[in-house]
């Protein structure tokens, strides 16, 4: 039964789906704008929404496309937000991605979700457990470690961001082999929310280890 995706490296279209993602700015500040909580619900629901070729979370340099690359406006704040996705690999991943001037940027440093793929069976009290039990497993894990670095300067504010239920969109061809449709969910994970970077070029990077994982992503942004 395919229903949850969690942050790790490959455990793909079973009950778990691993998704980290790298990217930030040294200086995260409070003005940047929407909650974990809400953007972490928006970050969801723009990643599955896409279909298994243009899934945020696969492919590295040259495969990644643009669509993989893309920004969405978030309800109830100031400024567009701009998501990247992360990588189901353990190996070392690359991505060139433009960005537009003025868009802050919210990432997940490690993630899980929860998607509710049997109405039938699926309870709230089980998302719940599924969804702490892997973020418990994490932080009791004396490997678990993560750095997000911008232009070589660390990124230093990392924030949980544990979300309402939520309802996502599942295209035809999703991730996990459902019919297309509405579905609920439920998410947590370690989330960076930054202000918008200078136009230019700039360099994300993301490591992240535990026990059973691990993730190596770089962005090389273009902020046009």
């Amino acid at each position: 039964m395919k229903r949850m995706i969690v942050m790790a490296v490959s455990i793909l279209l079973a009950l778990t789906l691993a998704m980290p993602v790298a990217f930030g700015k040294a200086g995260q500040s409070e003005k940047a704008s929407g909650s974990p909580v809400e953007l972490a619900a928006a970050w969801w629901q723009w990643a599955l929404s896409k279909p298994v070729e243009d899934f945020p979370l696969f492919g590295g340099d040259p495969t990644y496309t643009e669509e993989q690359c893309n920004g969405e406006p978030v309800t109830d704040t100031k400024t567009e937000t701009w998501f990247l996705g992360g990588s189901v690999s353990g190996d070392p991943v690359v991505r060139t991605c433009s960005v537009p001037a003025g868009s802050q940027l919210f990432l997940p440093v490690v993630n899980t979700v929860w998607v509710f793929t049997d109405p039938e069976t699926d309870t709230d009290k089980q998302a719940r457990k599924e969804v702490q039990g892997f973020m418990t497993a994490l932080l009791s894990d004396p490997e678990f470690s993560m750095v997000v670095t911008v232009d070589g300067e660390e990124v230093h504010r990392i924030v949980r961001g544990k979300s309402h239920f939520f309802e996502v969109q599942l295209p035809e061809d999703n991730v996990f082999g459902e019919p297309a449709g509405t579905y609920r969910a439920l998410a947590d994970g370690f989330w960076v929310t930054l202000p918008p970077l200078s136009e230019g070029e700039h360099t994300i990077h993301i490591e992240m280890s535990s026990t059973n994982f691990s993730q190596d992503i770089t962005y090389r942004l273009t902020v046009v």
